[in-house]
């Protein structure tokens, strides 16, 4: 840091001379948070949405959504409702196009010969039979396909009016085996996401989903690898194996329920935060995601408890509060409502976030604001972060009060074991940070999780302490960007400062390492862009420190090196209107859709950090930028790579008629 810009930062923070748990806050707001907020109320609302099988545009998605509403009102949260949006196989959001929801009643899968016995049961449990199933009362001999995708995998097996057994994905195995081929149904042990204990428990059974576009479905059971592997080991020894499948559910037009919820502020035109979960999943689904879910409630029941006991004054912006349909649902309602979606200033979304680490082998991560559009909601999160792992450490260390280390009555006393990291993939919050709609959000997130999409998703795997900390962290992100008084404000602006000064200190040491000159100059010129873009954004919401705004940016603009264009594409691609949100929106893949059948693989995405890069590559389309300016983005904020990747993978967008070319 400059000798000069140190004492432009001493001078911004004149105020801050005591220690506080938060730097931008009085002790007396953070206390007043941690005092509501309640870790095994949380838990409890966890159970209490585990007992619904969430699956998008189901009975039991409903049920759930109402319980969700009726807790909001009896919170005494304002606005409290449930939206629907149409699920039907044809409406459109935006690109998007909508597919069915499912009404599943019961299902049974038996062996009939050569033993009699019951091998898997729904409603019982619940992920026994595949999201998208549909009617059935068959009776047919079992066939072992391996993979269940390729042509070589049915070479010399008869499966026509069989039942196969089969590991790859669901709607390909199907395709294979019973469109093309005739077999009945079929039987699954498609694995979950590969960890480093992938396979050590072999009675996980993992949640399992054929097409919901598909309405010519028959059935797919999904089985553990214990039971999978004793099926082919009977049937290699050349057993005779008949089950029997009966299956009662439908593919049905349906609705996307999305239950909303406020703490209105006091100024209707500072905009609005926004907090989201989604809500679906498998019962009982309960660190993901009712996980999250639950937070978010207990931030808002939290947050409105503290303002009616007059602990907290009435924000000046209003907290919105989201429970959405994974991805689809945050597609549908940010796609219906642009004039609420203008009004976000920044958020937190929640998606797994209460695991134990000896159960779920995961630990907690909030990823940042995404490189596209850097804004100070990060540095609010790094802040609140810090004061719980500080505190949750000293009391791990040396005990006292469980309160003042954020723990849980009834929960464990460790230290919080969490980080800050670069945006990650993978939920809402990649909608609403789309450039469509560009809501600046952190992302919490445990991973990884061995029970994820699995039977053993259950409440039991969960900390009453962890997501009454996370709760508190929510919440204090939340109420910054909403109640955070201008006096205050400069305070923030020393934390964002900071933030800027230290990631021009990272870029000078990936400068020294860089093997190209120009790299080197591209990374020092694009962290100072990030480090003027999040100032920005504090003047933004708080006007009162508009002046010391602009006299820190002129600052760190004079440390901006010019970047000499070499090897450019000139190429300028604009953003077609009618492609708004992210490619990929759960079950619909827009590349496919636009492209039809083919190798759709680019350098780009075949990288480990291509869906982060490719998503952020659209999000740069601006009609202003060529390929080189946005490849010069990504490699000045993410990590190295080719004019030639960027512009491999923006011609395919091209033929995708997502952008065209000036």
């Amino acid at each position: 840091m400059s000798s000069a810009l140190a004492l432009f930062l001493i001078g911004a923070a004149s105020q801050s001379v005591e220690q506080r748990q938060v730097p931008f806050w009085p002790d007396a707001v953070p206390s007043a948070i941690r005092a509501e907020v309640d870790g095994a109320a949380a838990l409890e609302t966890v159970r209490e949405l585990g007992a619904f099988h969430r699956v998008h545009g189901s009975p039991g998605f409903a049920a759930a959504a109402e319980h969700l509403r009726r807790k909001a009102e009896a919170a005494g949260l304002s606005d409290v409702g449930i939206e629907h949006f149409a699920a039907d196989g044809h409406t459109r959001y935006a690109h998007f196009v909508s597919y069915f929801g499912w009404t599943p009643e019961e299902a049974l899968l038996e062996e009939v010969e050569p033993r009699s016995r019951v091998m898997a049961r729904f409603p019982e449990l619940p992920v026994a039979l595949a999201d998208y199933s549909q009617d059935a009362d068959v009776t047919g001999e079992l066939v072992d396909v391996g993979a269940g995708v390729a042509a070589a995998d049915y070479a010399g097996r008869e499966v026509r009016g069989r039942i196969v057994l089969g590991s790859g994905p669901l709607p390909a195995v199907h395709q294979a085996a019973v469109e093309e081929r005739g077999a009945l149904g079929f039987l699954s042990d498609f694995p979950n996401q590969t960890t480093a204990w992938s396979g050590e428990d072999r009675d996980l059974i993992r949640w399992g989903h054929l097409s919901p576009y598909q309405t010519r479905n028959t059935f797919a059971f999904m089985l553990s690898k214990r039971q999978s592997q004793e099926l082919r080991a009977r049937l290699a020894s050349g057993e005779r194996i008949v089950v029997h499948a009966r299956v009662k559910a439908r593919l049905v037009p349906a609705t996307y329920d999305v239950v909303t919820a406020t703490i209105p502020g006091t100024d209707p035109d500072a905009g609005e935060v926004v907090l989201t979960a989604h809500l679906c999943h498998e019962s009982a689904g309960a660190n993901d995601n009712a996980s999250g879910s639950a937070a978010i409630f207990e931030v808002a029941r939290a947050l409105r408890s503290g303002i009616a006991r007059g602990s907290l004054p009435t924000p000046r912006r209003t907290i919105r509060f989201l429970w959405l349909p994974e991805i689809a649902g945050s597609q549908a309602w940010l796609v219906s409502h642009p004039d609420i979606a203008r009004r976000l200033v920044g958020g937190v979304h929640m998606d797994m976030v209460g695991g134990r680490l000896d159960a779920i082998h995961g630990t907690l991560h909030i990823s940042r604001a995404a490189e596209s559009r850097p804004h100070v909601v990060s540095e609010i999160a790094a802040a609140w972060l810090e004061a719980v792992t500080r505190a949750s450490a000293r009391y791990a260390e040396r005990g006292g009060d469980p309160a003042a280390g954020f723990a849980s009555p009834t929960g464990t006393r460790e230290a919080l074991v969490a980080d800050m990291r670069a945006v990650e993939m993978g939920s809402d919050h990649e909608v609403f940070q789309e450039s469509s709609f560009g809501v600046p959000m952190v992302y919490f997130h445990d991973w990884p999780d061995v029970t994820i999409h699995t039977n053993k998703d259950q409440p039991e795997n969960l900390d009453p302490t962890k997501l009454g900390r996370v709760a508190f962290m929510g919440a204090g992100i939340a109420w910054t960007l909403a109640a955070l008084p201008d006096a205050e404000a400069s305070r923030l602006l020393v934390v964002a400062l900071t933030a800027a000064e230290h990631r021009l200190a990272q870029a000078h040491l990936r400068a020294a390492l860089a093997a190209d000159p120009r790299d080197a100059d591209v990374a020092r010129r694009e962290a100072q862009a990030v480090g003027v873009a999040t100032l920005r954004s504090v003047a933004a919401l708080w006007p009162g420190v508009s002046a010391t705004v602009r006299e820190a940016v002129t600052r760190l603009e004079g440390t901006a090196p010019r970047v000499e264009s070499r090897g450019s594409d000139p190429r300028v691609p604009v953003r077609n209107p009618e492609v708004r949100g992210p490619l990929d929106v759960y079950y619909y893949d827009h590349l496919a859709a636009a492209l039809g059948p083919g190798d759709r693989r680019t350098a780009l995405t075949d990288r480990d950090d291509g869906a982060v890069l490719a998503w952020e590559a659209l999000n740069l389309v601006d009609g202003r930028r060529s390929v080189s300016d946005i490849r010069d983005v990504l490699c000045g904020r993410y990590a190295t790579l080719s004019v030639g990747d960027v512009a491999q993978y923006l011609e395919l967008l091209a033929r995708a008629k997502v952008v065209t070319w000036r």
